[in-house]
């Protein structure tokens, strides 16, 4: 019998409502899927044929432990998904300019080292924005997350002052096409499964639900699918091996898809828009097992 431990973090021990579907055709083929706590010292990860990562979203709180347990994991006697090397490097979002240098079209960004300078005034005036947005390169959910018009600048020059000083940080155009909706495209091994739109709350520009944003269900056409999956593509050749899933989000503008994020570590799968995806991904798994 196979079994799975499905990572999640002390806050969700039974896993997302949303991987419900997911859960029961993994047991329905006979597999023992334990959702395990991603930070409990005393789990014998080796005992398990597979882990794979999904709801551990504290992790970026955390990024010494969360390093420490990917090291873990690379040293257990088991397979992991996505791999280790995966979640290391999509846990830092400098990945961009990773992707960006094998041609993925994502944000105008600039990218900031710790302890580096950043002058939000002299940034508007080279890169010609009307509004930006900074960002932690490690973080999830909008967490330290802010948007900045011009006129705000020098009001806002200590708080990323104080970001900076304590973190790498992505300072980005702001795409005002977040207001028409944010893509999610979901992979499982490569081949695309489902996608919906979030759309942020009126006058937000966060597309999470506890920022108030929604989901919607529309199907993505044959540009954008094949735009979303050269992503999954270009993540394959950086890291050296197909993701297990990959979510791919982004906006579309005159018909180019501009990559905010590819989400490989903890990423929310909408399982509830499609009756088959849970099925989908099982069988991904059990393919690799």
């Amino acid at each position: 019998m196979t079994t799975l431990a499905l990572a999640t973090c002390a806050d969700l021990p039974s896993l997302v409502d949303d991987d419900a579907s997911f859960l029961a055709a993994l047991r329905d083929r006979g597999v023992t899927a334990d959702p395990v706590v991603w930070s409990d010292d005393s789990v014998e990860w080796s005992d398990y044929d597979a882990v794979v990562v999904r709801s551990i979203w504290d992790y970026y709180r955390r990024p010494a432990a969360f390093d420490d347990w990917v090291d873990t994991l690379s040293d257990a006697d088991c397979d992991v998904w996505n791999h280790p090397d995966m979640l290391r490097w999509n846990g830092h979002k400098f990945y961009l300019r990773d992707l960006e240098a094998r041609g993925v079209s994502t944000l105008p960004t600039e990218y900031v080292d710790s302890g580096g300078d950043v002058d939000l005034g002299s940034v508007f005036d080279r890169r010609g924005w009307d509004e930006l947005i900074v960002k932690p390169a490690v973080s999830a959910g909008a967490f330290e997350t802010k948007r900045i018009p011009r006129d705000a600048a020098a009001d806002e020059q200590s708080w990323v002052d104080d970001l900076v000083a304590q973190k790498d940080v992505l300072v980005q155009a702001f795409a005002p096409d977040i207001t028409d909706g944010e893509w999610s495209l979901v992979f499982f091994g490569g081949e695309y499964s489902h996608a919906v739109v979030k759309r942020p709350e009126a006058g937000d520009y966060r597309v999470q639900e506890k920022h108030g944003g929604s989901v919607h269900v529309e199907t993505p056409g044959e540009g954008l699918l094949r735009q979303a999956g050269d992503v999954v593509d270009a993540v394959a050749d950086e890291v050296g091996e197909e993701p297990l899933y990959a979510r791919v989000d982004g906006v579309e503008r005159d018909g180019d898809f501009q990559l905010l994020e590819v989400e490989l570590i903890e990423p929310e799968l909408f399982f509830r828009v499609d009756s088959a995806a849970g099925e989908r991904f099982a069988e991904t798994i059990l393919e690799r097992v």
